[in-house]
């Protein structure tokens, strides 16, 4: 109740008995009218310390664990592999191509459609699209479209680009329209990109 002195156990601060004694050291009393209740406290004064102490080293040996234990890591693959980051800027070049072949006409027919405007493509002038993959090595991919379709050679190539959406309902690639000789050309010269 209001009014009533507080009780105090052995050992709690209690409040000064006269004005020069609170002067001497005011942080015995914890401040005007407040009084110690650290005895009957269920942690000790340093708990809060210790358990952030302990929460921090915690943490810190669970980030070096999950580091070390990390397969990319000892595997020298943190950095992405050669699929995810693209050829080096040498390799945009692109493959040589002899004329009159299958893969030369497809390398012609490429920047006439729209795949330019999604796709890096090595050798093709203004393929510099970043909305789709990247195609630089695609022929040594063994799965394409995000890992849904198999790409064992020319034909996987080659009915992914005819018709995308038979291949994964829902994929953001359109069926553009190729003719059959015109995808056949198209995947002649993804063929060549190793």
């Amino acid at each position: 109740m209001h009014g009533e002195a507080e009780q105090t156990a052995a050992g709690a601060l209690v409040p000064p008995k006269s004005s020069s004694e609170s002067l001497a050291n005011p942080f015995l009393t914890g401040g005007t009218g407040l009084h110690d209740h650290s005895d009957r406290d269920p942690f000790g004064r340093s708990a809060g310390l210790w358990a952030g102490v302990s929460g921090l080293v915690l943490a810190l040996v669970l980030g070096v664990a999950l580091v070390a234990l990390n397969p990319a890591i000892t595997n020298g693959k943190a950095g992405g592999t050669p699929n995810q980051l693209g050829q080096p800027a040498a390799a945009a070049a692109g493959p040589a191509v002899e004329p009159g072949t299958p893969a030369f006409d497809g390398a012609q027919l490429i920047p006439t459609k729209q795949c330019p405007s999604c796709h890096t493509i090595p050798g093709i002038q203004g393929a510099t699209g970043t909305v789709g993959p990247n195609l630089a090595g695609v022929a040594s991919r063994s799965k394409i479209a995000g890992g849904a379709v198999d790409n064992k050679g020319p034909d996987d190539i080659k009915g992914w680009i005819l018709d995308p959406p038979s291949k994964k309902p829902g994929t953001a690639m359109p069926k553009i329209g190729l003719s059959d000789d015109e995808a056949t050309k198209i995947a002649a010269y993804l063929e060549t990109l190793k």
